[in-house]
């Protein structure tokens, strides 16, 4: 069940950019762990995301590997797009990216609860710089 709750969030928002996701499936008191920072909140993911695809509105995202324990669910993935929009204060440069990372989620009762998300940032800004 708890597989099924990352798999259907990582869909929504990478595949359909649905952030309505967020709403349905992130605990109100969710703590959200990220290279742009530790976030609480629904609203705070939310705008973790935009940062994402503003930067890179064309992001496309495979998932490559998910594990399950427990409550913890374990999805690594890899990523393309374009460099369209703003992105970490760096202007657009309309540069190809591709990069691969790791996200883990923790799920209680079908809500997300705590969210980590893990790339090589370094890697990502070399490419748009």
């Amino acid at each position: 069940m708890y597989k099924q709750v990352a798999e259907i969030y990582a869909h929504r928002i990478w595949d359909n950019k649905d952030l309505t996701a967020v709403d349905e499936l992130f605990h109100e008191k969710c703590v959200v762990h990220s290279l742009l920072g530790d976030f609480y909140g629904p609203e705070s993911m939310k705008n973790v995301i935009q940062a994402w695809l503003k930067g890179f509105p064309d992001l496309v995202v495979k998932n490559t590997a998910i594990i399950a324990e427990k409550d913890l669910v374990v999805i690594h993935w890899q990523a393309r797009g374009s460099h369209q929009g703003e992105f970490k204060g760096i202007k657009p440069t309309g540069k190809s990216i591709s990069y691969a990372g790791v996200t883990i989620y923790r799920i209680n009762q079908s809500k997300i609860v705590e969210y980590w998300a893990y790339l090589d940032m370094q890697h990502l800004l070399k490419q748009i710089s």
